[in-house]
């Protein structure tokens, strides 16, 4: 990191006292139990500690500055005063963005953020340094950390923004100031603080309205919502989808699922962008894929990128291993799609797994969805409707809604309480192939179950997956 004491009180508006250019600043902490000498520590107030009670231990950590938004006691370090300490640290993010001249990319929505962002990076790595957030660090802290720790050498930086409440947009995407704005989706996630569909649009696509000039917005046409809510406030955005149909001429970069490659994890996608429509193959399954691709061949080809650089880049990208990691054991595949769950990614998923089961045994080991407010009951009641189409031969829930999936499925449910309950009870099951969807919301850690049965199988990840 290249940015010296005085210019973070430049960048935070203030005065630069003597001799703190000569002060080095190798990174910017929020922790004070992972502050080094020469780190900037800054004081967050969090909902169970306050960061202003570690500025001495950071300070004897070694650190070269601490940002405060109140009085400290005496400290070995320079501090420096601010009215709020995470608005600071998000206004030092954007300078330091603008010290170093690079291309920003925000990529949100409700579903397939991340996923995106990992696919991004792989294809646009061909052709620049790029930067990304780890995981989904995508919050008003986690994005703005992630923007320090990248630099001057990596050209594009690409940045996932998440949002939960009315408002989080209006803190985060000031901070991110993008160059080319990407919204992958919109469906019914978080509505306990957005309120409805309509709602989490419009959060949404307020990241459009803090577009550099001349910006670029690249935005999903396949929700009406969403795209009209775009088009409110970007005159032309760049559309891509998942439907091959007349009545969208206009719309360059289409892909479609088109089933699983002899590769085991693997899936073969239609894809069309300007350069040309034809078979790729990547280290993924699923149609829920399929709107990615399209995605980021859209994207790529704003950067310069072609056709074949999406389809050559997609194969070298590491599927996260919460994210629809397919882990074969014998005849049973595993699909560990844990890491989080919102109606519109549950019934992609639980449909993606019922095509790949083939008329085979499909086994659901499902959790709940949280954040769904007032919604909840209704969502749970379409997710077991989602079930019962699915036809599954053996249904596993986790979670407070298991009665309302239950009333809408009409079949029989196991409740879940523990792996090792889970286990006794597969195995009671008799099943020795198909597939089994392992998902639900984060907080229930379904991940558990997964491995699990995983360990039980002795089912490994398959190509394209870590």
């Amino acid at each position: 990191m290249n940015m010296t004491l005085a210019d973070v009180e430049r960048c935070l508006g203030g005065v630069a006292e003597e001799g703190h250019q000569d002060i080095r600043i190798h990174a910017v902490k929020t922790d004070s139990r992972t502050v080094e000498p020469g780190d900037l520590f800054v004081c967050i107030n969090g909902e169970n500690f306050d960061g202003h009670e570690f500025a001495a231990q950071a300070a004897k950590s070694g650190a070269a500055g601490i940002i405060a938004s109140r009085m400290l006691g005496e400290t070995d370090a320079p501090v420096i005063m601010v009215r709020d300490t995470e608005s600071a640290l998000g206004r030092l993010a954007a300078c330091w963005r603008d010290m170093c001249g690079s291309k920003l990319i925000a990529v949100t929505g409700t579903a397939g953020k991340t996923t995106v962002k990992e696919m991004l990076h792989a294809v646009l790595s061909r052709k620049y340094r790029t930067a990304r957030n780890y995981r989904n660090l995508n919050n008003q802290i986690g994005l703005p950390l992630s923007m320090l720790k990248a630099d001057a050498e990596q050209e594009v930086w690409i940045m996932e923004l998440g949002i939960s409440h009315k408002g989080d947009m209006e803190a985060l995407a000031p901070v991110a100031a993008p160059d080319l704005a990407v919204i992958t989706n919109v469906g019914p996630g978080h509505l306990e603080g957005l309120g409805d569909e309509a709602g989490v649009a419009s959060a949404k696509t307020t990241l459009l309205r803090y577009l550099r000039r001349p910006g670029t917005a690249v935005v999903c046409r396949d929700y009406p919502l969403l795209w009209n809510a775009a088009r409110e406030i970007v005159d032309a955005p760049i559309g891509f989808s998942t439907h091959f149909q007349a009545e969208q001429p206009d719309t360059s970069y289409v892909a479609s699922f088109l089933g699983g490659a002899e590769a085991e994890g693997w899936g073969r996608f239609r894809l069309k962008t300007p350069e040309g429509d034809g078979e790729i193959t990547a280290p993924f399954c699923g149609e829920h894929y399929a709107e990615n691709l399209a995605c980021v061949a859209a994207v790529a080809r704003q950067l310069g990128l072609t056709r074949d650089d999406v389809a050559e880049g997609v194969k070298d990208m590491a599927v996260d291993a919460q994210r629809f990691c397919c882990k074969v054991g014998g005849d049973v595949t595993v699909i560990d799609d844990t890491y989080n769950a919102n109606p519109l990614s549950m019934a992609r998923s639980i449909r993606t797994a019922r095509n790949m089961a083939d008329g085979g045994p499909l086994v659901l080991v499902l959790g709940d969805m949280r954040e769904l407010g007032g919604e909840a009951v209704m969502r749970h009641e379409a997710l077991g409707r989602t079930v019962a189409e699915a036809n599954p031969a053996a249904v596993f829930y986790k979670g407070d809604h298991m009665g309302d999936v239950a009333r809408a499925y009409g079949g029989e449910i196991t409740p879940l309480a523990s792996p090792g309950e889970f286990l006794e009870a597969w195995r009671e099951t008799g099943i020795d192939r198909g597939v089994v969807l392992v998902k639900g919301s984060r907080s229930l850690k379904m991940e558990e179950y997964a491995n699990a049965l995983c360990r039980e199988l002795n089912a490994g990840a398959q190509g394209g997956t870590k």
